[in-house]
């Protein structure tokens, strides 16, 4: 599976610095996060859920999804108490942990013996997924643990059976423990076997099918065992019912390919991402809308099959980004399918073609016949290149953290980038009011409730808040 790709990263030295570098960038930028509280989905997730308190976590436990990561919000409330910060921390160390996964995996992805400047690609690219302010949306959010833990999980489990000899026994309980756990943190990493078969069939390297199976078992085995203990979980059952109510799984698919086209473009333009960003409008089967994002995503996939053997590297990255979106943007529905959480791992395989672009980049460079001063003068221009966009995302992403400290700031950026949705409305006139801002806050609030007159929340909230001014003589009672 890893058969074709040495995995030597020089010294160790130079392995430390470079490890170094992009734990200590992915940390001061998404720093600013620590000092955010308990927000949005927080407290009923964290606080308020029974499954997440120490106490009633085990009689909880055949109730609640994502058991994992229940299990550790109750050992931090055991540890810690009920502080914010110690969530925040953790989260923030787990998306350390993953920067250093993802720059493994696009290591391996990329590495050749001929390949010039693959540790450079892999860094630039890694640095460039860790900093995008689509990531900051997982990190900043204590309930944003669930994304990071799958997904670290879910790298490390692929990364044990990706080295070059397949697996030993001890390494393949490990993948399958890891496995498991991926999806008890959050079921969308069922997806792992399909990521696996991908690089088999990509980046296989010609195994045999025996040595094909010894890695494909224990990932395998482990998403098997956890979606067993999915299906027996009572509020998985409830949620599974309630997407189907909301709409059939063709409404769905029809839906969730509008979504995708929009985080594609949520991931192209890091500035518009949102904590509550737009959402498609449901559109028929005929309209130019679903089409195209429908017909994109068809010619994705004939490319994977046509590149897997020519160019197999880059059919890997495709079809990761393809199977990574799908258990959350394809035949079931979600409330909120444009979240850009979703983007965590699936942009892995868009980074991965930005390594690969700088690799082939390189390589032509080298191999032009130029004076070594023109090919140093294009090289620098390439790394500037990349440089200048990871500054701008680096930038984005501390706003966007700093944000998350900041509520009525941060839902005050939602209003602003989507002003006919009614919820960012809603939520900026609750943060407002909390804060004391009240004139505000009844703009804010009668601009939701104008928006989505049926918004019974908006309108009690609304009423709530001109009582209270009226008790304050700031205004007239009036009818309400």
């Amino acid at each position: 599976m890893g058969g074709r790709a040495s995995f030597g990263l020089g010294t160790r030295a130079g392995v430390l610095v470079t490890l170094a570098g992009l734990s200590a960038i992915a940390f001061l930028v998404l720093a600013p996060a620590l000092a955010a509280g308990f927000e949005y989905d927080d407290r009923a997730d964290v606080l308020d859920n029974p499954a997440s308190r120490p106490e009633s976590f085990l009689a909880a436990l055949g109730e609640t999804n994502r058991p994992l990561v229940k299990a550790t919000y109750a050992l931090q409330r055991l540890a810690t108490g009920d502080a914010p910060r110690p969530f925040h921390a953790l989260n923030l160390v787990l998306h350390v942990a993953m920067t250093l996964a993802v720059f493994f995996l696009l290591r391996r992805v990329v590495d050749s013996s001929d390949a010039p400047h693959r540790d450079l690609a892999a860094w630039l690219a890694t640095a460039l997924w860790a900093l995008h302010p689509a990531a900051v949306e997982a990190v900043a959010p204590v309930v944003g643990r669930s994304t990071l833990l799958s997904s670290l999980l879910a790298l490390c489990a692929l990364l044990l059976v990706t080295a070059p000899a397949p697996p030993a026994r001890r390494a393949a309980l490990g993948a399958g423990a890891l496995a498991c756990g991926a999806a008890l943190a959050r079921e969308t990493a069922l997806v792992l076997p399909a990521l696996g078969l991908v690089w088999q069939a990509t980046l296989g390297g010609g195994e045999s099918r025996r040595d094909a199976l010894r890695r494909q078992l224990p990932i395998l085995a482990g998403t098997s065992a956890a979606a067993l203990a999915i299906a027996l979980s009572s509020r998985h059952r409830e949620l599974v019912e309630f997407s189907l109510r909301e709409r059939s799984p063709l409404a769905a698919l029809r839906g969730n390919l509008r979504a995708i086209a929009e985080l594609f473009a949520l991931w192209l333009a890091p500035a518009r991402v949102s904590v509550d960003p737009p959402q498609p409008a449901d559109l028929p089967w005929t309209a130019t809308g679903t089409i195209v994002p429908a017909a994109l995503l068809l010619a994705a996939a004939v490319l994977v099959v046509a590149l897997r053997r020519r160019r197999p590297r880059a059919a890997f990255a495709v079809g990761w980004t393809l199977l990574a979106l799908a258990p959350s943007n394809s035949i079931l529905w979600r409330l909120d399918p444009v979240a850009p959480r979703a983007l965590y791992l699936a942009s892995i395989g868009l980074v991965a073609l930005v390594a690969l672009a700088v690799i082939a980049l390189a390589g032509r460079l080298a191999a032009a016949p130029r004076p070594k001063w023109q090919r140093a003068a294009v090289a620098t221009a390439i790394v500037a290149l990349l440089a200048w966009p990871l500054a701008v995302e680096a930038r984005e992403a501390r706003r966007r953290a700093a944000l998350w400290a900041e509520p009525a700031a941060l839902w005050a950026d939602a209003a602003a980038k989507a002003p006919d949705r009614a919820r960012p409305w809603l939520n900026l006139g609750v943060e407002l009011m909390i804060a004391g801002r009240l004139d505000a806050a009844e703009a804010a609030l009668a601009r939701a409730a104008q928006i989505d007159p049926r918004n019974s929340n908006a309108h009690c909230a609304l009423a709530a808040l001109r009582v209270r001014l009226a008790a304050e003589g700031r205004v007239e009672r009036r009818a309400l």
